[in-house]
Protein backbone atom coordinates (compact mmCIF):
# COMPACT_ATOMS: atom_id res chain seq x y z
CA UNK A 1 0.00 0.00 0.00
CA UNK A 2 1.08 3.69 -0.57
CA UNK A 3 2.62 5.43 2.03
CA UNK A 4 2.01 8.99 3.60
CA UNK A 5 -1.49 10.25 3.96
CA UNK A 6 -4.09 8.85 5.98
CA UNK A 7 -5.18 5.32 6.09
CA UNK A 8 -8.41 4.19 5.34
CA UNK A 9 -10.26 0.69 6.78
CA UNK A 10 -13.09 0.26 4.87
CA UNK A 11 -16.24 -2.63 6.09
CA UNK A 12 -18.61 -3.52 4.49
CA UNK A 13 -22.31 -4.49 5.33
CA UNK A 14 -24.98 -7.30 6.16
CA UNK A 15 -24.14 -10.14 3.27
CA UNK A 16 -21.63 -8.13 1.31
CA UNK A 17 -17.70 -7.82 1.04
CA UNK A 18 -15.11 -5.80 0.85
CA UNK A 19 -15.01 -6.28 -2.80
CA UNK A 20 -17.86 -3.46 -2.88
CA UNK A 21 -15.02 -0.45 -2.04
CA UNK A 22 -13.25 -1.34 -5.32
CA UNK A 23 -14.03 1.89 -6.66
CA UNK A 24 -13.04 3.58 -3.15
CA UNK A 25 -10.53 2.02 -2.50
CA UNK A 26 -8.72 2.86 -5.94
CA UNK A 27 -9.72 6.50 -5.67
CA UNK A 28 -8.25 6.30 -2.19
CA UNK A 29 -4.85 5.15 -3.31
CA UNK A 30 -4.60 7.38 -6.49
CA UNK A 31 -4.95 10.01 -4.16
CA UNK A 32 -1.65 8.64 -2.23
CA UNK A 33 -3.54 7.49 0.70
CA UNK A 34 -3.57 3.83 2.70
CA UNK A 35 -7.18 1.78 2.11
CA UNK A 36 -7.55 -1.43 3.53
CA UNK A 37 -11.03 -3.38 2.50
CA UNK A 38 -11.77 -6.04 4.79
CA UNK A 39 -14.26 -9.04 4.38
CA UNK A 40 -15.69 -9.16 8.05
CA UNK A 41 -15.99 -13.32 9.03
CA UNK A 42 -18.24 -15.42 6.74
CA UNK A 43 -18.33 -12.33 4.08
CA UNK A 44 -16.73 -12.19 1.07
CA UNK A 45 -14.01 -14.66 0.13
CA UNK A 46 -13.52 -14.85 4.00
CA UNK A 47 -13.30 -19.06 4.34
CA UNK A 48 -15.06 -19.49 6.90
CA UNK A 49 -18.81 -20.25 6.91
CA UNK A 50 -21.52 -18.04 8.85
CA UNK A 51 -22.48 -21.04 10.98
CA UNK A 52 -18.54 -21.28 12.27
CA UNK A 53 -18.98 -17.78 13.07
CA UNK A 54 -19.77 -17.81 16.93
CA UNK A 55 -20.17 -14.30 18.05
CA UNK A 56 -20.48 -10.93 16.82
CA UNK A 57 -16.73 -10.69 18.27
CA UNK A 58 -16.16 -13.13 16.00
CA UNK A 59 -17.78 -11.46 13.32
CA UNK A 60 -15.94 -8.71 13.81
CA UNK A 61 -11.99 -10.38 14.38
CA UNK A 62 -10.95 -9.03 11.22
CA UNK A 63 -11.37 -5.35 11.75
CA UNK A 64 -10.40 -5.49 14.92
CA UNK A 65 -7.32 -7.40 14.51
CA UNK A 66 -6.42 -5.06 11.90
CA UNK A 67 -6.60 -1.81 14.19
CA UNK A 68 -4.97 -3.98 16.97
CA UNK A 69 -2.04 -4.12 14.62
CA UNK A 70 -1.83 -0.78 13.39
CA UNK A 71 1.11 1.15 13.85
CA UNK A 72 0.92 3.88 16.72
CA UNK A 73 0.25 6.83 14.65
CA UNK A 74 -1.38 5.68 11.31
CA UNK A 75 -4.00 7.92 11.87
CA UNK A 76 -6.41 5.46 11.12
CA UNK A 77 -9.68 6.77 9.41
CA UNK A 78 -12.64 3.34 9.83
CA UNK A 79 -15.58 3.48 7.37
CA UNK A 80 -18.36 1.32 7.82
CA UNK A 81 -21.40 0.86 5.58
CA UNK A 82 -24.90 -0.37 7.24
CA UNK A 83 -24.12 -2.99 9.12
CA UNK A 84 -20.81 -2.00 9.09
CA UNK A 85 -20.84 1.11 11.34
CA UNK A 86 -21.24 -1.85 14.45
CA UNK A 87 -18.21 -3.19 13.66
CA UNK A 88 -16.45 -0.06 13.68
CA UNK A 89 -18.13 1.46 16.78
CA UNK A 90 -17.00 -1.79 18.69
CA UNK A 91 -13.21 -0.92 17.47
CA UNK A 92 -13.83 2.49 17.94
CA UNK A 93 -14.45 1.36 21.94
CA UNK A 94 -11.32 -1.34 22.03
CA UNK A 95 -8.88 1.16 20.27
CA UNK A 96 -9.85 4.75 20.74
CA UNK A 97 -6.57 5.65 20.68
CA UNK A 98 -5.63 4.28 17.18
CA UNK A 99 -8.41 5.88 15.61
CA UNK A 100 -8.94 9.37 14.43
CA UNK A 101 -12.23 9.48 13.02
CA UNK A 102 -15.02 6.54 12.21
CA UNK A 103 -17.29 7.54 9.34
CA UNK A 104 -20.54 6.06 9.22
CA UNK A 105 -21.89 5.42 5.61
CA UNK A 106 -25.83 5.57 5.66
CA UNK A 107 -24.46 2.87 8.06
CA UNK A 108 -25.85 1.68 11.92
CA UNK A 109 -24.56 4.47 14.29
CA UNK A 110 -25.00 3.39 17.46
CA UNK A 111 -24.85 5.82 20.75
CA UNK A 112 -23.56 5.93 23.93
CA UNK A 113 -26.39 4.81 27.13
CA UNK A 114 -27.95 2.51 24.73
CA UNK A 115 -27.19 -1.28 23.40
CA UNK A 116 -26.02 -1.59 19.69
CA UNK A 117 -28.56 -3.58 18.55
CA UNK A 118 -30.88 -0.55 18.84
CA UNK A 119 -30.52 1.04 15.52
CA UNK A 120 -31.36 -2.32 13.70
CA UNK A 121 -34.56 -2.75 15.85
CA UNK A 122 -35.52 0.65 15.33
CA UNK A 123 -35.43 0.09 11.54
CA UNK A 124 -37.33 -2.93 11.61
CA UNK A 125 -39.75 -1.03 13.49
CA UNK A 126 -40.08 1.73 10.99
CA UNK A 127 -39.80 -0.07 7.31
CA UNK A 128 -42.87 -1.36 6.13
CA UNK A 129 -44.70 -4.76 5.43
CA UNK A 130 -43.07 -6.38 2.74
CA UNK A 131 -39.81 -4.00 2.43
CA UNK A 132 -37.66 -7.30 2.20
CA UNK A 133 -39.79 -8.22 -0.69
CA UNK A 134 -37.93 -11.52 -2.37
CA UNK A 135 -35.32 -12.30 0.36
CA UNK A 136 -35.40 -15.02 2.37
CA UNK A 137 -34.52 -15.79 6.14
CA UNK A 138 -32.96 -19.01 6.86
CA UNK A 139 -32.17 -20.69 10.40
CA UNK A 140 -28.89 -21.09 11.41
CA UNK A 141 -28.70 -23.88 13.87
CA UNK A 142 -25.41 -23.37 15.40
CA UNK A 143 -23.39 -24.77 18.65
CA UNK A 144 -24.47 -21.22 20.27
CA UNK A 145 -28.45 -21.70 19.64
CA UNK A 146 -30.55 -21.14 16.23
CA UNK A 147 -29.62 -18.00 14.46
CA UNK A 148 -31.56 -16.36 12.01
CA UNK A 149 -29.38 -14.92 8.61
CA UNK A 150 -30.91 -13.30 5.67
CA UNK A 151 -30.19 -13.78 1.94
CA UNK A 152 -31.26 -10.78 0.02
CA UNK A 153 -33.81 -11.27 -3.29
CA UNK A 154 -32.50 -9.85 -6.63
CA UNK A 155 -35.51 -7.54 -6.50
CA UNK A 156 -34.87 -5.86 -3.51
CA UNK A 157 -31.04 -5.13 -4.40
CA UNK A 158 -32.56 -3.90 -8.08
CA UNK A 159 -35.42 -1.20 -6.16
CA UNK A 160 -33.72 -0.60 -2.91
CA UNK A 161 -30.51 -1.35 -2.64
CA UNK A 162 -28.78 -0.44 -5.76
CA UNK A 163 -31.47 1.78 -7.67
CA UNK A 164 -29.09 4.27 -8.42
CA UNK A 165 -25.91 2.29 -9.33
CA UNK A 166 -24.44 1.21 -12.60
CA UNK A 167 -25.87 -2.14 -13.85
CA UNK A 168 -22.80 -3.88 -13.38
CA UNK A 169 -22.32 -3.20 -9.95
CA UNK A 170 -25.94 -4.46 -9.32
CA UNK A 171 -24.91 -8.33 -11.23
CA UNK A 172 -21.32 -7.59 -9.62
CA UNK A 173 -23.75 -7.90 -6.44
CA UNK A 174 -25.74 -10.55 -7.47
CA UNK A 175 -22.42 -13.15 -8.33
CA UNK A 176 -21.13 -12.55 -5.03
CA UNK A 177 -23.72 -11.71 -1.99
CA UNK A 178 -23.77 -14.27 1.46
CA UNK A 179 -26.19 -15.21 3.71
CA UNK A 180 -25.60 -12.65 6.36
CA UNK A 181 -26.51 -12.13 9.64
CA UNK A 182 -27.32 -9.51 11.90
CA UNK A 183 -26.50 -11.19 15.19
CA UNK A 184 -29.41 -9.78 17.07
CA UNK A 185 -29.12 -12.36 19.73
CA UNK A 186 -25.81 -11.90 20.50
CA UNK A 187 -25.48 -10.47 24.16
CA UNK A 188 -23.41 -7.71 22.62
CA UNK A 189 -25.67 -6.11 20.70
CA UNK A 190 -27.97 -5.78 24.25
CA UNK A 191 -25.47 -4.79 26.86
CA UNK A 192 -26.12 -1.11 27.27
CA UNK A 193 -22.87 -0.42 29.18
CA UNK A 194 -20.83 -1.79 26.27
CA UNK A 195 -20.31 1.84 24.73
CA UNK A 196 -18.20 4.20 27.06
CA UNK A 197 -18.10 8.15 26.57
CA UNK A 198 -14.25 7.69 27.25
CA UNK A 199 -13.88 5.15 24.74
CA UNK A 200 -16.08 5.35 21.53
CA UNK A 201 -17.79 8.62 22.67
CA UNK A 202 -14.24 10.03 22.90
CA UNK A 203 -13.76 9.63 18.94
CA UNK A 204 -14.62 12.13 16.21
CA UNK A 205 -17.74 10.65 14.50
CA UNK A 206 -18.90 11.95 10.95
CA UNK A 207 -22.30 10.62 9.27
CA UNK A 208 -22.65 10.57 5.35
CA UNK A 209 -25.70 10.66 4.82
CA UNK A 210 -27.13 8.63 1.25
CA UNK A 211 -29.76 11.57 0.50
CA UNK A 212 -31.34 8.90 -2.54
CA UNK A 213 -31.07 6.06 0.19
CA UNK A 214 -34.62 3.45 -0.57
CA UNK A 215 -33.33 1.25 1.99
CA UNK A 216 -31.95 3.33 5.02
CA UNK A 217 -34.11 7.07 4.11
CA UNK A 218 -32.91 10.12 4.63
CA UNK A 219 -35.02 10.20 7.37
CA UNK A 220 -33.59 7.08 9.51
CA UNK A 221 -30.33 8.52 8.85
CA UNK A 222 -30.90 11.55 9.96
CA UNK A 223 -32.63 10.41 13.28
CA UNK A 224 -29.70 8.30 13.87
CA UNK A 225 -27.32 11.52 13.81
CA UNK A 226 -29.82 13.57 16.22
CA UNK A 227 -29.64 10.95 18.71
CA UNK A 228 -26.02 11.12 18.29
CA UNK A 229 -25.13 14.66 19.65
CA UNK A 230 -21.75 15.79 18.16
CA UNK A 231 -21.79 13.91 15.12
CA UNK A 232 -20.53 15.64 12.24
CA UNK A 233 -22.65 15.31 9.08
CA UNK A 234 -21.91 15.24 4.93
CA UNK A 235 -24.54 14.63 2.43
CA UNK A 236 -24.18 12.87 -1.25
CA UNK A 237 -27.02 13.71 -3.07
CA UNK A 238 -28.01 11.06 -5.84
CA UNK A 239 -26.67 8.43 -3.57
CA UNK A 240 -28.26 4.90 -2.91
CA UNK A 241 -27.76 2.58 -0.53
CA UNK A 242 -24.74 1.71 -2.19
CA UNK A 243 -22.90 5.35 -2.19
CA UNK A 244 -19.67 3.54 -2.87
CA UNK A 245 -21.28 2.43 -6.28
CA UNK A 246 -23.28 4.92 -7.17
CA UNK A 247 -21.58 7.77 -6.11
CA UNK A 248 -17.74 6.48 -5.30
CA UNK A 249 -16.27 10.20 -6.39
CA UNK A 250 -18.54 11.96 -4.43
CA UNK A 251 -18.14 10.25 -1.51
CA UNK A 252 -13.74 9.62 -1.48
CA UNK A 253 -14.61 13.98 -1.98
CA UNK A 254 -16.24 13.68 1.39
CA UNK A 255 -13.23 12.04 2.79
CA UNK A 256 -10.92 15.37 2.00
CA UNK A 257 -13.27 17.42 4.86
CA UNK A 258 -12.58 14.96 7.53
CA UNK A 259 -9.95 16.31 9.78
CA UNK A 260 -8.93 13.31 11.39
CA UNK A 261 -8.47 14.53 15.00
CA UNK A 262 -10.82 13.53 17.97
CA UNK A 263 -13.51 15.31 19.41
CA UNK A 264 -13.16 17.45 22.84
CA UNK A 265 -12.14 14.75 25.02
CA UNK A 266 -9.32 13.36 22.70
CA UNK A 267 -6.42 10.94 23.36
CA UNK A 268 -3.01 13.58 23.18
CA UNK A 269 -1.01 10.57 22.01
CA UNK A 270 -2.98 10.21 18.50
CA UNK A 271 -3.70 14.02 17.97
CA UNK A 272 -0.42 14.67 16.38
CA UNK A 273 0.45 11.58 15.17
CA UNK A 274 0.87 10.75 10.79
CA UNK A 275 -16.20 -9.60 -3.15
CA UNK A 276 -27.10 -20.02 -4.14
CA UNK A 277 -23.95 -17.28 -3.80
CA UNK A 278 -21.91 -17.51 -6.78
CA UNK A 279 -24.14 -17.62 -9.59
CA UNK A 280 -26.59 -15.82 -11.40
CA UNK A 281 -29.12 -16.47 -13.71
CA UNK A 282 -30.78 -13.92 -15.50
CA UNK A 283 -33.64 -14.10 -18.09
CA UNK A 284 -33.15 -12.08 -21.30
CA UNK A 285 -36.49 -12.20 -23.92
CA UNK A 286 -35.36 -15.06 -25.72
CA UNK A 287 -31.94 -15.42 -27.50
CA UNK A 288 -29.48 -17.51 -26.58
CA UNK A 289 -27.99 -19.08 -23.01
CA UNK A 290 -24.73 -18.13 -22.03
CA UNK A 291 -22.68 -19.82 -19.41
CA UNK A 292 -19.54 -18.11 -18.05
CA UNK A 293 -16.80 -19.68 -16.73
CA UNK A 294 -13.98 -18.23 -15.21
CA UNK A 295 -10.09 -19.00 -14.73
CA UNK A 296 -7.87 -20.23 -12.04
CA UNK A 297 -8.15 -17.74 -8.88
CA UNK A 298 -10.88 -16.16 -9.92
CA UNK A 299 -14.71 -16.20 -9.60
CA UNK A 300 -17.62 -15.51 -11.13
CA UNK A 301 -17.66 -11.97 -10.24
CA UNK A 302 -15.13 -11.27 -13.08
CA UNK A 303 -17.46 -11.93 -15.76
CA UNK A 304 -19.91 -9.00 -14.40
CA UNK A 305 -19.55 -6.28 -17.11
CA UNK A 306 -20.04 -8.98 -20.03
CA UNK A 307 -22.98 -10.82 -18.08
CA UNK A 308 -24.46 -7.14 -17.99
CA UNK A 309 -24.02 -6.13 -21.46
CA UNK A 310 -25.15 -9.71 -22.87
CA UNK A 311 -28.40 -9.30 -20.69
CA UNK A 312 -29.20 -6.06 -21.92
CA UNK A 313 -28.76 -7.91 -25.07
CA UNK A 314 -31.73 -9.67 -24.59
CA UNK A 315 -29.96 -13.19 -23.73
CA UNK A 316 -29.60 -15.05 -20.67
CA UNK A 317 -26.50 -15.13 -18.74
CA UNK A 318 -25.42 -17.89 -16.02
CA UNK A 319 -21.97 -16.93 -14.62
CA UNK A 320 -20.75 -19.82 -12.21
CA UNK A 321 -18.11 -20.09 -9.37
CA UNK A 322 -16.85 -23.33 -9.82
CA UNK A 323 -15.86 -25.33 -6.15
CA UNK A 324 -13.83 -23.32 -3.84
CA UNK A 325 -13.99 -20.17 -6.47
CA UNK A 326 -15.24 -16.95 -5.71
CA UNK A 327 -18.25 -16.83 -3.21
CA UNK A 328 -18.23 -20.62 -3.51
CA UNK A 329 -18.64 -22.05 0.17
CA UNK A 330 -15.93 -24.54 -0.34
CA UNK A 331 -12.74 -24.47 1.01
CA UNK A 332 -10.34 -25.59 -1.65
CA UNK A 333 -8.66 -28.61 0.65
CA UNK A 334 -12.32 -29.98 0.61
CA UNK A 335 -12.30 -30.05 -2.88
CA UNK A 336 -10.68 -33.45 -3.66
CA UNK A 337 -10.43 -34.00 -7.99
CA UNK A 338 -11.22 -31.75 -11.00
CA UNK A 339 -14.27 -33.29 -11.52
CA UNK A 340 -15.23 -32.05 -8.05
CA UNK A 341 -13.82 -28.29 -8.78
CA UNK A 342 -16.01 -28.32 -12.23
CA UNK A 343 -18.76 -30.06 -11.13
CA UNK A 344 -20.76 -26.40 -10.74
CA UNK A 345 -20.94 -25.93 -14.71
CA UNK A 346 -21.50 -29.74 -15.14
CA UNK A 347 -24.50 -29.27 -13.08
CA UNK A 348 -26.18 -26.86 -15.10
CA UNK A 349 -25.19 -28.27 -18.27
CA UNK A 350 -26.82 -31.36 -17.38
CA UNK A 351 -29.36 -29.58 -16.12
CA UNK A 352 -30.31 -27.67 -19.08
CA UNK A 353 -33.12 -28.04 -21.35
CA UNK A 354 -32.92 -30.10 -24.43
CA UNK A 355 -32.63 -27.95 -27.17
CA UNK A 356 -31.16 -24.96 -25.61
CA UNK A 357 -28.15 -24.45 -27.58
CA UNK A 358 -26.02 -23.63 -24.82
CA UNK A 359 -23.22 -21.27 -25.52
CA UNK A 360 -20.21 -22.21 -23.40
CA UNK A 361 -17.62 -19.34 -22.60
CA UNK A 362 -14.46 -20.54 -20.27
CA UNK A 363 -11.40 -17.92 -19.82
CA UNK A 364 -8.39 -18.87 -18.95
CA UNK A 365 -8.01 -22.30 -17.10
CA UNK A 366 -11.49 -22.43 -17.14
CA UNK A 367 -11.43 -23.55 -20.85
CA UNK A 368 -10.45 -26.96 -19.38
CA UNK A 369 -13.92 -27.39 -17.34
CA UNK A 370 -15.35 -26.26 -20.40
CA UNK A 371 -13.70 -28.62 -21.94
CA UNK A 372 -14.90 -31.91 -19.21
CA UNK A 373 -18.22 -30.22 -20.48
CA UNK A 374 -18.48 -30.53 -23.85
CA UNK A 375 -16.98 -34.36 -23.48
CA UNK A 376 -19.50 -35.25 -21.08
CA UNK A 377 -22.78 -33.64 -23.07
CA UNK A 378 -21.96 -32.59 -26.83
CA UNK A 379 -25.41 -32.29 -27.61
CA UNK A 380 -26.29 -29.72 -25.25
CA UNK A 381 -23.76 -27.75 -26.03
CA UNK A 382 -23.94 -25.31 -29.28
CA UNK A 383 -20.48 -23.55 -29.46
CA UNK A 384 -17.73 -23.51 -26.87
CA UNK A 385 -15.87 -20.30 -26.44
CA UNK A 386 -12.25 -20.11 -25.66
CA UNK A 387 -10.84 -17.08 -24.14
CA UNK A 388 -7.56 -17.23 -23.48
CA UNK A 389 -8.60 -20.04 -22.36
CA UNK A 390 -6.54 -23.40 -21.77
CA UNK A 391 -8.30 -25.48 -24.90
CA UNK A 392 -6.85 -29.49 -25.11
CA UNK A 393 -6.79 -31.23 -28.42
CA UNK A 394 -8.05 -34.85 -28.67
CA UNK A 395 -5.48 -37.23 -28.50
CA UNK A 396 -3.47 -35.93 -25.58
CA UNK A 397 -4.72 -35.06 -22.17
CA UNK A 398 -6.12 -32.14 -21.18
CA UNK A 399 -3.08 -31.03 -18.58
CA UNK A 400 -0.89 -31.07 -21.89
CA UNK A 401 -2.06 -27.37 -22.06
CA UNK A 402 -1.08 -26.06 -18.15
CA UNK A 403 2.22 -28.00 -18.62
CA UNK A 404 2.86 -26.04 -21.56
CA UNK A 405 1.97 -22.73 -19.91
CA UNK A 406 3.91 -23.69 -16.64
CA UNK A 407 7.20 -24.33 -19.11
CA UNK A 408 7.28 -21.09 -20.83
CA UNK A 409 6.20 -18.74 -18.01
CA UNK A 410 7.41 -20.37 -14.73
CA UNK A 411 11.23 -20.70 -16.64
CA UNK A 412 10.99 -17.09 -17.20
CA UNK A 413 10.17 -15.85 -14.35
CA UNK A 414 7.27 -14.71 -15.15
CA UNK A 415 5.07 -15.73 -12.50
CA UNK A 416 6.67 -13.24 -10.46
CA UNK A 417 5.58 -12.97 -7.11
CA UNK A 418 2.83 -15.54 -7.47
CA UNK A 419 2.78 -18.36 -4.68
CA UNK A 420 3.01 -22.15 -5.09
CA UNK A 421 1.74 -23.39 -1.51
CA UNK A 422 0.69 -26.67 -0.34
CA UNK A 423 -3.33 -26.91 0.21
CA UNK A 424 -3.13 -28.11 3.10
CA UNK A 425 -1.27 -24.84 4.72
CA UNK A 426 -4.46 -23.16 3.69
CA UNK A 427 -7.03 -25.07 5.76
CA UNK A 428 -5.70 -27.47 8.80
CA UNK A 429 -9.07 -29.50 8.14
CA UNK A 430 -7.85 -31.62 5.92
CA UNK A 431 -3.92 -32.67 6.29
CA UNK A 432 -3.97 -35.52 3.77
CA UNK A 433 -4.74 -33.25 0.97
CA UNK A 434 -1.03 -32.93 -0.58
CA UNK A 435 -1.85 -31.12 -3.66
CA UNK A 436 -0.42 -27.26 -4.35
CA UNK A 437 -2.50 -24.27 -4.99
CA UNK A 438 -1.21 -21.17 -6.51
CA UNK A 439 -1.63 -17.64 -4.87
CA UNK A 440 -1.48 -14.81 -7.18
CA UNK A 441 0.86 -12.29 -6.51
CA UNK A 442 0.03 -8.49 -6.97
CA UNK A 443 2.64 -7.62 -9.38
CA UNK A 444 1.98 -10.66 -11.14
CA UNK A 445 -1.72 -9.23 -11.55
CA UNK A 446 -0.81 -5.60 -12.36
CA UNK A 447 1.94 -6.42 -14.99
CA UNK A 448 0.94 -9.88 -16.67
CA UNK A 449 -2.69 -10.35 -16.01
CA UNK A 450 -4.37 -7.21 -15.73
CA UNK A 451 -2.22 -4.39 -17.55
CA UNK A 452 -4.74 -3.23 -19.79
CA UNK A 453 -7.37 -2.99 -17.42
CA UNK A 454 -9.04 -0.13 -15.07
CA UNK A 455 -7.12 0.48 -11.68
CA UNK A 456 -10.71 -0.41 -10.59
CA UNK A 457 -10.59 -4.32 -12.01
CA UNK A 458 -7.18 -4.56 -10.80
CA UNK A 459 -8.49 -3.54 -7.23
CA UNK A 460 -11.76 -5.68 -7.26
CA UNK A 461 -9.00 -8.63 -8.27
CA UNK A 462 -6.69 -7.87 -5.37
CA UNK A 463 -9.89 -8.18 -3.16
CA UNK A 464 -11.64 -11.22 -4.26
CA UNK A 465 -8.94 -13.73 -5.68
CA UNK A 466 -8.83 -17.02 -3.96
CA UNK A 467 -6.13 -19.96 -4.00
CA UNK A 468 -6.54 -21.96 -7.12
CA UNK A 469 -5.25 -25.39 -7.69
CA UNK A 470 -4.70 -26.77 -11.31
CA UNK A 471 -5.27 -30.18 -10.37
CA UNK A 472 -2.15 -31.25 -12.44
CA UNK A 473 -1.96 -34.35 -10.84
CA UNK A 474 -5.63 -35.15 -11.36
CA UNK A 475 -5.75 -38.79 -13.38
CA UNK A 476 -8.54 -36.99 -15.61
CA UNK A 477 -5.71 -34.41 -16.23
CA UNK A 478 -3.39 -37.42 -17.42
CA UNK A 479 -5.97 -39.45 -18.89
CA UNK A 480 -4.94 -39.28 -22.94
CA UNK A 481 -8.33 -41.55 -23.84
CA UNK A 482 -10.68 -38.63 -22.43
CA UNK A 483 -11.53 -36.51 -25.14
CA UNK A 484 -12.94 -37.93 -28.35
CA UNK A 485 -13.58 -36.69 -31.60
CA UNK A 486 -17.26 -37.69 -30.96
CA UNK A 487 -18.07 -35.49 -28.26
CA UNK A 488 -15.73 -33.07 -27.59
CA UNK A 489 -14.02 -32.85 -30.94
CA UNK A 490 -17.77 -32.36 -32.47
CA UNK A 491 -19.08 -29.00 -30.97
CA UNK A 492 -17.51 -25.59 -32.78
CA UNK A 493 -15.00 -23.99 -31.09
CA UNK A 494 -14.00 -20.78 -31.22
CA UNK A 495 -10.85 -19.32 -29.67
CA UNK A 496 -10.62 -15.40 -28.88
CA UNK A 497 -7.37 -14.71 -28.94
CA UNK A 498 -5.92 -11.40 -26.81
CA UNK A 499 -3.36 -9.90 -28.43
CA UNK A 500 -2.07 -7.68 -25.29
CA UNK A 501 -2.07 -10.40 -22.74
CA UNK A 502 1.42 -10.32 -21.19
CA UNK A 503 0.48 -14.09 -19.13
CA UNK A 504 -0.82 -16.05 -22.00
CA UNK A 505 0.51 -15.04 -24.74
CA UNK A 506 -0.53 -14.32 -28.28
CA UNK A 507 2.05 -17.33 -29.09
CA UNK A 508 0.80 -19.78 -26.57
CA UNK A 509 -2.65 -18.78 -27.74
CA UNK A 510 -2.05 -19.68 -31.28
CA UNK A 511 -0.49 -22.94 -30.47
CA UNK A 512 -3.22 -24.06 -28.78
CA UNK A 513 -5.32 -23.53 -31.81
CA UNK A 514 -2.38 -24.56 -33.90
CA UNK A 515 -3.25 -28.33 -32.28
CA UNK A 516 -7.10 -28.42 -32.65
CA UNK A 517 -7.94 -27.79 -36.53
CA UNK A 518 -11.25 -26.38 -37.56
CA UNK A 519 -11.08 -24.12 -34.57
CA UNK A 520 -12.78 -20.81 -35.63
CA UNK A 521 -10.09 -17.76 -34.16
CA UNK A 522 -11.48 -14.18 -33.18
CA UNK A 523 -9.06 -11.69 -32.45
CA UNK A 524 -9.22 -8.44 -29.78
CA UNK A 525 -6.77 -5.88 -30.13
CA UNK A 526 -5.61 -4.24 -26.99
CA UNK A 527 -6.91 -7.04 -24.84
CA UNK A 528 -4.75 -8.60 -21.30
CA UNK A 529 -5.28 -11.47 -20.54
CA UNK A 530 -8.42 -10.47 -17.98
CA UNK A 531 -10.06 -9.81 -21.42
CA UNK A 532 -13.45 -9.11 -19.78
CA UNK A 533 -12.19 -6.10 -18.11
CA UNK A 534 -9.91 -4.42 -19.92
CA UNK A 535 -12.00 -5.03 -23.54
CA UNK A 536 -15.72 -6.33 -22.22
CA UNK A 537 -17.72 -4.14 -25.37
CA UNK A 538 -15.45 -5.85 -27.77
CA UNK A 539 -15.71 -9.23 -26.26
CA UNK A 540 -19.03 -9.19 -26.17
CA UNK A 541 -19.79 -7.96 -29.55
CA UNK A 542 -17.78 -11.20 -30.30
CA UNK A 543 -20.09 -13.53 -28.34
CA UNK A 544 -23.39 -11.79 -29.86
CA UNK A 545 -22.44 -12.53 -33.00
CA UNK A 546 -21.16 -16.39 -32.80
CA UNK A 547 -24.33 -16.61 -30.80
CA UNK A 548 -26.30 -14.92 -33.77
CA UNK A 549 -24.25 -17.61 -36.44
Amino acid sequence: MESGGKHFILVHGLAHGAWCWYKVVARLRAAGHRATALDMAASGVHPASLREVASFEDYSRPLLDAVAAAADGERLVLVGHSLGGLNIALAMERFPEKIAAGVFLAASMPRVGSHMGITIEEFMRTIEPGFFMDSKTMVLNTEQGSRTAVVFGPNLLAAKIYDQSPAEDLELAKLLLRPGSQFMEDPMLKDETLLTDGNYGSVKRVFVIAKADSSSTEEMQRRMVDLSPGAEVEEIAGADHMAMLSKPTELCDSYKSINPKHSATQHPSIVNSTPTPGESTMEGVGGKHFILVHGLCHGAWCWYKVATQLRAAGHRVTALDLAAAGAHPARLDEVRSFEEYSRPLLDAVAGAGDGEGLVLVGHSHGGLSLTLAMERFPRKVATAVFVAAAMPCVGKHMGVTTEEFMRRTASKGMLMDCQIVPINSISSSDKNNNGVAIVMGPRFMEEKYYQESPAEDLTLAKLLVRPGNQFLNDPVMKDESLLTAGNYGSVRKVFVVAKADASSTEEMQRWMVDMSPGTEVEEIAGADHAVMNSKPGELCDILLRIANN
